[in-house]
């Protein structure tokens, strides 16, 4: 039996994929509509074509990392609600408080993360 798509879009957006597409399966089980992309630029292009009500974000990614993904999303969307995920916290330190300081993080999840860490973060923004 087929779950009924909950309300909300879901965007993953995680140089590594093993970690994208693991979530936005996890959220697919659950009925959310996600999509993955491996880029910010191309988060950002996702973006453009069509709303979403969340945004797991990893930190750090090559060519553009977390924090400037977030400021191009934020001028197409300035209501976007992005869930900040990272496994290097030490070497992100700055950027990840530079973004707390321009409203960046709306929730914060430490890799590795829990599936229920996930679900409960995409029902919180998409309900």
């Amino acid at each position: 039996m087929k779950k009924t798509i909950k309300s909300g879009r879901v965007l993953v957006v995680d140089d590594e994929e093993a970690i994208g597409i693991g979530i936005s399966e996890i959220l697919k089980d659950e009925g959310f509509e996600a999509s993955y992309v491996v880029r910010g630029k191309d988060a950002v292009a996702e973006v453009r074509t069509k709303p979403y009500d969340v945004i797991f974000m990893d930190m750090i990614m090559p060519e553009m990392n977390g924090l400037d993904t977030y400021r191009a999303i934020r001028k197409i969307d300035p209501a976007a609600r992005i869930v900040l995920f990272t496994g290097l916290f030490k070497d992100a330190e700055e950027t990840i408080f530079e973004g707390v300081r321009e409203g960046m993080i709306d929730e914060f999840i430490r890799k590795p993360y829990f599936a229920d860490e996930i679900i409960r973060s995409a029902i919180k923004f998409t309900s």
